[in-house]
This record gives structure tokens, C-alpha cells and sequence, in this order.
């Protein structure tokens, strides 16, 4: 009968060292999806035009879906096992084009165009930055976030401002995954600052225009009233001619008998 062979404290240590070493060199953790936590981010901030939304979610979570859609497998864009799942997740095309997938903005019925921008540097304290360019000024949008809800359900995203526009938390879910969302700044619209401004701006207009037109009433009413009295009480040296003094001059009578004038 052959005996059972006992490893020895040198072996047993070796296969322990292979298999820590096995495990770090795995593309990525393993992770199964934990959909009925904290609900992932979606900070939101208005730029004129442009709508920045930062979505993240817990790390695990992000390493679901990079298993989900084969990021870890080499299918992800990612060729080199040196790369940690981080990097891997990072330099994906796959993520990039699933997160303009699920993440979706619209204006007025028209979408704007969508772009993950700073190749999602950090995105795991800061998610991954998706920038939306709308046609006009973002003052409302409707909003569909559906990340993650294709791997479970119950996966939710809280969306919140970020930035001086302000809007109401909203709660985005498999069920409910669109909503119209407003942005205020100031205590009131964007829009209704815009108008208030420029109702200031013409009425501000409007007075100097009046103070203006009465300046320049008066003075033609004052070259009107110039001419008036002058022709009213006319000067008396302008009624004589040049030379002549109204105080002495004394026309002499015309000669009866010659009609000429007398030099006497």
C-alpha cells in the first residue's frame, strides 16, 4: 500500500506564496452585484450650454460591470495584464461607449451630444465625467440614467447639482429612469435671471432715452422762444441804417421847389 504523501512545511509555504501571487495577478477582483445599497451618484453641473454629469457608484459595483461587459476577459480594449483593474476600466472603449449608452440627455425633444471627458481620470473618487452639449442654454433637460439597471433591477442613481445651478434631488430607477429636470440659480431660473436682467437693461435704457429727449425739448424750445422775442421787441439801431445814430439823426425836409435836399 503506498502511504499519503505530507507536504512539507517548505512546500506547503511555496503553494501559499503561488497562490497570493495567483490571486494578485488576476485582472480584477471578483464581485457579484450588491444592487440594494447606497444608490449610486450623478452630480450634475451647468456650464451655459453644456450639462456635466459625474456618475460613480460603489468600486465593486464598478467591477461587476466591467466583468459584465468582459473589460477583465481582453475584450475591453485593455491587452496588457499588467494593467490593474482600475487602469483597465479607465482606458476601456467598452465603458465609454456603455456609459453614453445609459446616460442621455435631451432639450426640448432634441438630444444633446454626449462625451466622457478627461479619460475618466479618477473616476473612482469622482466618477466618470460625461459632458452633454445642448443646443441652447441648459435651464431644463430630460435626463434617463439606466447604468446598471441591465445587471439588476433595484440599481438606483441619485442625481444632485453640483454646481451654482441648483435642482431638486431626483431618483432615477429601473421603472421610473427619465425625468424632466429644472435648474434654478439664484432663487429663481436660469431664464428668469436672464429676463430680469435685460428687463433692467431697457428700462435703464428708457430713462436716459427720456431724460434725453427732454433735454433736447427744451432746447429747441428755448431757440424757438429766442427768434420769437427778438422779432417782438426788435432793437431800434436795427431798423436804421449803419452809420447813423437814432439819438441825433434828423432827415431833412426834401426842397419843395427844387427836390433836392437843402445843405443849409
Amino acid at each position: 500500500m503506498r502511504r499519503s504523501a505530507r507536504p512539507t512545511p517548505g512546500t506547503a509555504l511555496a503553494g501559499a506564496v503561488l497562490a497570493i501571487v495567483t490571486a494578485l495577478a488576476g485582472p480584477a477582483p471578483s464581485a457579484s452585484a450588491h444592487p440594494f445599497g447606497p444608490p449610486s451618484t450623478a452630480g450634475a453641473s451647468v456650464q451655459g450650454s453644456r450639462l456635466l454629469i459625474a456618475w460613480n457608484t460603489d468600486k465593486l459595483d464598478w467591477v461587476a460591470l466591467g466583468e459584465s461587459l468582459g473589460v477583465f476577459g481582453g475584450q475591453g480594449g485593455a491587452n496588457s495584464s499588467n494593467l490593474s483593474f482600475t487602469q483597465r476600466l479607465q482606458e476601456s472603449p467598452t465603458i465609454r461607449s456603455y456609459l453614453l449608452k445609459h446616460i442621455t440627455v435631451a432639450q426640448a425633444g432634441h438630444p444633446c451630444h454626449g462625451a466622457v471627458v478627461e479619460d475618466m481620470r479618477d473616476f473612482l473618487a469622482r466618477g466618470a465625467q460625461v459632458a452633454f452639449d445642448c443646443p441652447a442654454p441648459v435651464t431644463a433637460v430630460d435626463v434617463t440614467i439606466t447604468s446598471l439597471t441591465d445587471l439588476h433591477p433595484a440599481y438606483r442613481t441619485m442625481l444632485t447639482a453640483t454646481g451654482p445651478a441648483q435642482t431638486q434631488p431626483t431618483l432615477f430607477t429601473s421603472d421610473q429612469p427619465t425625468a424632466h429636470v429644472r435648474f434654478t440659480a439664484s432663487g429663481g431660473s436660469v431664464r428668469g435671471t436672464v429676463v430680469a436682467f435685460a428687463i433692467g437693461t431697457v428700462a435703464a435704457a428708457l430713462a436716459i432715452g427720456g431724460f434725453v429727449l427732454r433735454r433736447s425739448r427744451r432746447r429747441k424750445a428755448a431757440q424757438v422762444a429766442g427768434p420769437s422775442a427778438v422779432a417782438a421787441h426788435p432793437p431800434t439801431e436795427s431798423l436804421l441804417p449803419p452809420g447813423q445814430d437814432s439819438t441825433t439823426h434828423d432827415p431833412a425836409p426834401a426842397d419843395a421847389g427844387t427836390g433836392t435836399r437843402s445843405n443849409a
